[in-house]
């Protein structure tokens, strides 16, 4: 009985203290709530870090594979068939205009110019016959007309019958008809024609034949030779490819994006795909204005001086579309871009506020990326704390 009275007081003491807490709780909290009120609230003015705008470079100069081609490739044609007996010269020489690349032997060759010398022989002996014929014609009516003019001469003297003077003219009228024709037969002018025929047919039978040497008909490098010593070779069939090296062409193919950046230059820097870092100029000569139907791609043209025979044809060389110094832009840290849906936006300082702009980025290399538009190398960029700022608010830096 008495411990249950004694936790009954304990009890209502416990409570009476709760009671008193709370009151005390609730009357500070009233003199706080006052006295704050009482105070004016000062807006807070936000702090970030700022930086000027700058250009960062997006990586190395962009680059294309583009093929080395000769300026000109000139057929060698053999003009006389035969064996091929030797091979002065070999695949990937240089060789000069004239110069000896093999030799053939051909008994056909030859028997076709031994025709030709006979045929010519002939002709001009026919033309002489025919031109010995016509000067004993001509001297013996030049004598039978003298002998005529006399006799009519003799005739008027001795006042001969008109009948025999007359006959005497026809006589004489038709051997200087006859005379006149002499000068001007066509016989010995298709003698001549058959000489000149027979002429010209054997000199085409020893240049074809040429003494069974195939010669180079420009400077350049042999190539594309695919016969070997006893094989035969058929007439007016390709012996080989002389490339002219001096000058070489090198050509590629570029999608859209690639043709912008060289659309209006002049030239273009390459270096060779050996290896070697050495960086050369080439001139562009052509650049299409539209695209391959079947590839989409557009034809690039460049010519490059070749003195030292360096770069070869049919190797590949590395053209550098843009410059180092192109590839230095206006780049701003990718941390310091805020993404509303599919747009992008920085802030800039206007003197005390905060701008927003709209920017159009590019490409990304490291902490940076490329600004196309929106910021320019006057404007300050707010790179930390923008995500708390609004456009028009005054920052603190």
């Amino acid at each position: 009985m008495k411990t249950k009275v004694y936790r009954s007081a304990i009890h209502s003491k416990v409570s009476k203290l709760s009671i008193i807490l709370f009151c005390a709780v609730y009357i500070a909290g009233c003199s706080s709530s006052q006295a704050l009120s009482s105070e004016p609230v000062k807006a807070e003015v936000p702090q970030v870090k700022v930086e000027a705008v700058g250009k960062h470079s997006m990586g190395e100069p962009r680059e294309q594979i583009a093929e080395v081609n000769a300026s000109a490739r000139i057929d060698i044609i053999v003009e006389s068939g035969g064996a091929l007996v030797t091979m002065v010269k070999q695949n990937g020489e240089r060789v000069q205009a004239g110069e000896v690349i093999a030799k053939i032997e051909s008994r056909a060759a030859l028997i076709e110019r031994e025709k030709a010398e006979i045929a010519l022989r002939t002709a001009e002996l026919n033309l002489s016959v025919t031109t010995a014929s016509m000067s004993a014609d001509r001297l013996q009516l030049t004598s039978d007309i003298e002998k005529l003019k006399e006799l009519l001469k003799q005739q008027v003297r001795d006042d001969v019958a008109v009948v025999e003077q007359e006959e005497t003219k026809r006589s004489l009228q038709s051997s200087m008809r006859k005379l006149e024709g002499l000068s001007e037969d066509k016989s010995t002018a298709i003698k001549k024609g058959e000489v000149e025929t027979a002429r010209l047919t054997l000199e085409q039978a020893e240049l074809a034949w040429n003494d069974g040497q195939i010669l180079s008909p420009a400077n350049g490098v042999l190539t594309d030779v695919k016969l070997n010593e006893g094989m035969t070779i058929p007439a007016g069939s390709v012996f080989g490819i002389i490339q002219k090296t001096d000058m070489v062409k090198i050509k590629a193919q570029l999608t859209e994006s690639a043709t912008k950046l060289v659309r209006n230059k002049k030239e273009i820097t390459f270096v060779d795909s050996n290896g070697d870092k050495h960086e050369r100029s080439a001139k562009v000569v052509y650049l299409s204005d539209v695209p391959d139907a079947t590839t989409r791609l557009y034809a690039l043209e460049l010519e490059a001086d070749n003195a030292a025979h360096t770069l070869k044809p049919s190797t590949r060389v590395h053209l550098q579309l843009t410059t180092p110094e192109e590839e230095t832009v206006i780049a701003v840290p990718s941390l310091s871009i805020l993404r509303e849906e599919s747009a992008a936006y920085v802030f800039v300082i206007n003197g005390n506020k905060a701008e927003k702009r709209k920017v159009e980025l590019g490409r990304v290399n490291g902490p940076y990326q490329e600004v196309i538009s929106g910021v320019t190398l006057e404007d300050s960029l707010v790179v930390s704390g923008q995500h708390a700022l609004t456009e028009g608010q005054t920052i603190q830096q």
